[in-house]
């Protein structure tokens, strides 16, 4: 059986969270604690705010013709988002197949399905060109990498040079049990990946809203069994390990930045992409 933390043990969880509809309980949820502020469009499964997802689309800085990459896209729908109002081409990424399956489904029945192509790949090795996109976007994702520095340096070998980067992720005090080494800043990280950091900010509001949601899921973990045909304890363990990682974070953080020229030269002339499913 692979460890908590191994990069095996959250592609199964994912399986399990993503295989069959969107949850219904879940949404209900987002609304309730977000309100005005839930990106109802997109269906994220993040906590991503409709303030947060506009700026991805100002910040991305992508326009018509140009290639966006969504790394850890989901079910899709944020990227597809961003894409649609700037006129980019969207390629998402993840280490899922079911959310790569919705990801289709959705890009179809959003007239999409021309500006939209998903890939099964990891953070750490996208299997895309290097210099191959002009933008790249992940929403609290990040935090499943099993190397940060792995993933920065494979997030500046595909940007092309000046390309941007926009995330949203955490910064930790603290290893929280069950997940994949953590970092306390990304700052360092995406300097020694070649990139100029020109914007690391706190995020509003973050640590309330996923308190309300961590609880509402606690009390709601029974609706949700149902859905996915779990059991409730099951279940309700999930979210109380979940809830409980809360404590090691210090910030959720809205970062920009930009590749610098001469960043992922190395790995550019060592790394042969890999052909994805």
């Amino acid at each position: 059986m692979a460890g908590v933390g191994s990069h095996a043990y959250w592609t199964a969880r994912f399986e399990r969270t993503f295989t069959g509809p969107a949850s219904a309980v879940r949404a209900r949820i987002w609304r309730q604690v977000y309100g005005p502020e839930y990106p109802s469009w997109a269906d994220p499964f993040s906590y991503l705010s409709l303030t947060e997802l506009r700026r991805f689309a100002r910040e991305l800085g992508v326009g018509t013709g140009q290639t966006l990459v969504d790394a850890g896209c989901g079910r899709g729908g944020p990227g597809l988002w961003v894409a649609a109002v700037t006129g980019a081409q969207m390629v998402g990424i993840d280490v899922d197949a079911a959310a790569l399956v919705a990801a289709r489904q959705r890009a179809g029945q959003v007239g999409m399905a021309n500006r939209a192509t998903f890939h099964h790949a990891s953070f750490e090795n996208t299997g895309l060109p290097s210099n191959y996109a002009h933008a790249v976007m992940s929403i609290d994702a990040l935090l499943f990498a099993p190397s940060k520095r792995a993933a920065t340096a494979e997030i500046a070998r595909i940007l092309i040079p000046g390309g941007r980067l926009v995330a949203t992720s955490w910064d930790y005090h603290t290893q929280p049990p069950g997940r994949p080494a953590q970092v306390a800043d990304h700052r360092p990280l995406l300097d020694q990946a070649g990139f100029d950091v020109t914007g690391y900010e706190e995020t509003d509001a973050w640590r309330s809203r996923q308190e309300q949601t961590g609880q509402a899921l606690l009390d709601a973990a029974s609706e949700l069994a149902t859905e996915t045909g779990e059991r409730p304890a099951e279940r309700r363990a999930r979210i109380a390990e979940m809830n409980a990682a809360l404590a090691c974070v210090t910030r959720r953080v809205f970062m920009t930045a930009k590749r610098r020229p001469q960043s992922g030269s190395a790995r550019e002339h060592s790394h042969l992409p890999q052909k994805r499913a």
